[in-house]
């Protein structure tokens, strides 16, 4: 079997699952390799979402929402992007000869949907990175759907896909979590964790101010957002504030945290659930993660502190918290840590 996962470099959770799914399946020994081939066709909408995102996000949430919910705005940006499978893969395809195509983007769906008519026997597999269904991300040639959420389930029901195409799996993460960070050797006790995503994004000075407040150590991760870094350098912090860019080893962090602050990113919320660490949500992108916020509340895998976060900080952090403990008991129920292995079955079974 040869397989070939599709993801694109629009925010890093696509790429990290895609990195996920690879490795299980390199473990399987599977011939698998990754696709980047739809780079050039995503440069404008990239740079329009991180414009979106960061500082149109009032329009970006509307925008996001009303795609969801028209059927036209769906057929047209599929139409446009099964263009861009036209004109860029059918090379890649008959260079690579893949029998499964996993994507974790759908805009990657969307365009390998192209070959999936053409060759039939082609099997197209979506990973989902996120805690809701957009209607973008739905394909009628998709061949299978892997989620997290039995919400999800719904979501894709609604949307038309059979129940038997959608595999309850969680979201893939990595193997890493095993690993041991030497950054922790500068921590006696667990610190509070601020997470932004890959790209650092977020009101991280007006949060590390708050948390500074506080007799409890801090790692702000400004990920691949150097601006970021260098910014929040140049103020004074209590020595027990640490400030950094991107870490590799993010699982074992999290896994030894106090606490996590932070955005709810879709791989994030999986990272943090198998790591059984309290998480309080301070931030988030207008549309896609106002709906993780929601459903990661909704099954306490998280709190809301953008108004009160001392407080929740305070509550969290003692290991008596009846919260905390309610919080790690839904945590370990909702953890998936080996969602990339179960998917995989579940494509080789087929």
């Amino acid at each position: 079997m040869r397989v070939l996962i599709a993801s694109l470099p629009i925010g890093t959770g696509h790429d990290i699952a895609a990195r996920a799914m690879a490795e299980a399946f390199a473990r399987r020994e599977v011939d698998v390799e990754f696709s980047h081939h739809l780079v050039t066709a995503v440069r404008w909408q990239a740079r329009l979402y991180f414009l979106g995102i960061s500082a149109l996000p009032g329009l970006y949430g509307p925008l996001f929402r009303l795609a969801d919910h028209a059927p036209t705005l769906w057929s047209r940006h599929r139409d446009n992007w099964r263009q861009a499978g036209r004109r860029f893969l059918e090379h890649v395809y008959q260079s690579y000869q893949p029998d499964v195509v996993v994507a974790t983007h759908p805009f990657a769906l969307s365009a390998w949907s192209v070959m999936k008519e053409r060759h039939p026997h082609l099997r197209l597999i979506a990973v989902l990175t996120d805690l809701s269904v957009h209607r973008f991300w739905y394909e009628p040639l998709a061949d299978a759907y892997s989620v997290w959420l039995p919400e999800q389930v719904e979501d894709l029901t609604r949307l038309g896909v059979v129940p038997e195409k959608i595999w309850p799996v969680g979201i893939p993460i990595r193997s890493s979590f095993q690993w041991d960070n030497p950054l922790l050797t500068k921590f006696r006790s667990g610190p509070v964790v601020l997470l932004g995503g890959g790209l650092g994004l977020g009101p991280y000075y007006r949060i590390l101010r708050q948390l500074a407040e506080l007799p409890y150590p801090v790692l702000a991760i400004c990920g691949h957002n150097e601006k970021l870094r260098w910014q929040l350098d140049e103020h004074q912090w209590p020595e027990r504030v640490h400030i950094v860019g991107y870490i590799e080893h993010m699982p074992s962090l999290l896994r030894n945290a106090r606490l996590v602050v932070g955005k709810p990113g879709g791989v994030t919320a999986a990272e943090v659930a198998q790591s059984q660490v309290p998480w309080i949500l301070t931030h988030w992108i207008a549309g896609q993660e106002e709906a993780n916020r929601d459903r990661l509340i909704a099954h306490f895998l998280a709190v809301r502190g953008d108004t009160n976060l001392n407080q929740w900080v305070v509550r969290l952090a003692e290991d008596s918290s009846d919260a905390r403990r309610r919080m790690l008991e839904a945590q370990k129920e909702w953890a998936r840590p080996y969602a990339a292995e179960h998917l995989v079955d579940h494509i080789l079974r087929q």
